[in-house]
């Protein structure tokens, strides 16, 4: 449906600059600026590139003026012709010459092809609304050094000093990508020299915060009390039996678990180096999965008279963790939000998910689990040669009387008792 002039005025500024496009893949949009100029542009592809016309603001330019233009457009863009009208534009001095709109959707295109899509995401919204918020519509060729730092310069100003060393490190990749394409001729975000302390305080440190056990037993003993669903305190309780990360965790589907065997298999296309993890689960982490798998099958409706109501379905979620949908599992940053916002009722300070496998990782260490082991559960990426591209052993029964250690361990601290000096029965590696 095309535009309307009710539509239109309905459309109100946000703190960023944002576009609505017209339904029906016609090509027109809207784009309201945070004070509340209203642009009209048309999207389209001339000679293999992405280009956008602009006809001009509204209300200057009304509903029915642009749709006359818009129309005028596409009969040129079908006869071949550019809609710009200028045939400057086809030539590939000017073809090289995008704005920072078009340079960035050739960045995320190209992006999305080498990197992951977590990062992927992250780099577009940084962008967005730390980049294009404050060049719009300027061409990549014409942004100088000074513009760079004057850009980060009002990040700082902020005070969010972590943000503007992303930024700088995202505007180095940004305009290398646009320097390698042919793009422009000269980077001018190279060597950006990263923020390293404040007021004599570092502005990025690496955190070591670990539970102490005492964190440990008050951590498992109330996650009952936090108002989670029991499908999330499962998967809580799983982030601190297993080690693995919170990603890895939340979208666990069910078939990766062999009950036989008692061995989690993570596939490479869900792991942080792409690597496949055979990972033994002791029996504290079996307890969990009982405990998770009881709360796979969705409750049975207590009204069942209601007309609105989808049919019963009480096949179980194909997800070790299933949301409140059951069709989709827990997030990544419900696991997040799960911890932080109930802190001090599970008693652990300022922890968060992550420094769930911190403490894994530092209390296997002392209780004597050597290195290169703890190394292989957290399925971190070997430094070596050998080890990266030679050495392919899974090393599973070394590592399951390393997880039945830690497992028999992590139970004694559950439950109170002493640790120290105490030997660990452990069963034969499989």
């Amino acid at each position: 449906m095309p535009f309307t002039d009710r539509q239109v005025n309905a459309l109100r500024p946000k703190k960023v600059r944002y576009e609505v496009r017209e339904p029906g893949r016609s090509g027109l949009c809207l784009r309201i600026s945070p004070h509340g100029e209203k642009i009209w542009a048309f999207r389209y592809r001339y000679a293999g590139d992405h280009r956008r016309l602009v006809f001009g603001t509204y209300p200057e330019v009304g509903v029915a003026d642009v749709h006359l233009k818009l129309a005028e457009a596409k009969k040129k863009l079908h006869a071949g012709h550019d809609p710009n009208g200028d045939a400057l534009l086809r030539t590939q001095p000017v073809r090289r010459q995008p704005t920072t709109e078009v340079l960035v959707d050739r960045y995320v295109e190209h992006a999305a092809k080498t990197m992951r899509p977590k990062t992927v995401k992250e780099d577009r919204r940084i962008l967005h609304t730390e980049v294009l918020s404050v060049w719009p519509g300027r061409l990549a060729k014409d942004i100088t050094r000074s513009d760079v730092m004057e850009l980060l310069k009002g990040i700082e100003e902020r005070g969010v000093y972590v943000m503007r060393n992303r930024v700088a490190g995202l505007l180095s990749r940004f305009f290398l990508f646009a320097l390698d394409e042919g793009l422009i001729d000269a980077s001018p975000a190279v060597q950006i020299r990263r923020l390293r302390k404040v007021s004599n305080e570092k502005v990025e440190r690496a955190r070591d915060r670990f539970l102490t056990k005492e964190e440990i037993q008050s951590f498992w003993h109330n996650l009952g009390n936090i108002p989670v669903t029991p499908s999330m305190r499962a998967a809580l309780k799983w982030a601190l039996v297993t080690g693995q990360r919170r990603g890895e965790v939340a979208g666990t589907p069910r078939a990766e678990i062999d009950d036989h065997s008692a061995v989690w298999a993570i596939p490479g296309t869900r792991t942080k180096n792409e690597q496949q993890q055979l990972l033994p689960l002791p029996d504290l982490a079996l307890q969990v999965l009982q405990e998770a798998d009881a709360v796979r099958v969705r409750p049975e409706p207590t009204r069942t008279n209601r007309k609105d109501r989808r049919p019963y379905d009480s096949t179980p979620s194909p997800w070790l963790f299933p949301s409140k949908r059951y069709g989709r599992p827990i997030s990544a940053e419900a696991m997040t939000c799960a911890i932080v916002r109930h802190r001090s009722m599970l008693g652990i300070g300022d922890a968060t998910v992550h420094d769930l496998r911190r403490t894994v990782a530092t209390w296997m260490g002392e209780i004597g689990i050597a290195k290169d082991l703890i190394a292989s559960i957290l399925n971190h990426t070997p430094k070596g040669v050998t080890e990266l591209h030679y050495n392919k052993a899974t090393m599973i029964g070394q590592k399951r009387k390393a997880m039945e250690r830690w497992g028999a361990w992590l139970e004694r601290v559950i439950a109170g008792l002493p640790v120290r000096g105490e030997v660990v029965k452990l069963r034969g590696g499989a």
